[in-house]
């Protein structure tokens, strides 16, 4: 005689809801994450040209730039 084992009747649904909850989670704690680091990428990137904004016309020219393309330089070498 062979006995059956009966699964509760919302164990599978409760299984997919936790999946799915766990999906969503991972998913927003990925965007808070990215989020963050963008938000740290924007702070260097304004401190940077802070700091060059210091400078005066000859100092930024010794090294290469301009004060009009100050944050498209810091930009262009913060993603390399």
């Amino acid at each position: 005689m062979t006995t059956m084992k009966h699964a509760h009747p919302f164990s599978h649904a409760a299984a997919t809801t936790a999946t799915e909850t766990g999906g969503f989670f991972d998913k927003a704690l990925g965007l808070l994450s990215s989020v963050k680091r963008r938000w740290s990428e924007e702070t260097e990137i304004r401190q940077a040209v802070a700091e060059l904004e210091q400078l005066d016309d000859r100092a930024l020219r010794d090294i290469g730039l301009n004060r009009y393309d100050l944050e498209d330089s810091v930009r262009k070498h913060h993603q390399h």
